[in-house]
């Protein structure tokens, strides 16, 4: 089971590359002084992890930016990185107005 595409805000459809949460995370990180490239990865992977299972009960899921990007936020208020949590939200909340 894998999760092969993601569908973009103009409704295309992209291959799914989880290097890009990954450095999405480590961007907040990078902005609040916290973490490191191995939490990043950790988070990255359970918001995957997460993915998957929602792909394990639904045979045709393609998640969106969008929820992938709401797992990234419940992923880090879930850790100890709740400040870089808040960054994410806001930089998230900036990109959106743009």
């Amino acid at each position: 089971m894998v999760i092969s595409y993601i569908t973009k805000r103009d409704f295309s459809t992209k291959p799914f590359e989880l290097a890009k949460i990954t450095n999405a995370i480590m961007k907040a990180m990078t902005a609040v002084e916290h973490g490191q490239i191995h939490d990043a990865e950790n988070i990255a992977n359970n918001v995957h992890n997460a993915l998957l299972a929602r792909k394990k009960e639904e045979a045709n899921y393609i998640p969106t930016v969008e929820e992938v990007q709401d797992m990234v936020e419940n992923k880090l208020m879930e850790s100890e990185f709740h400040d870089v949590a808040k960054a994410y939200i806001i930089y998230r909340n900036k990109q959106a107005q743009s």
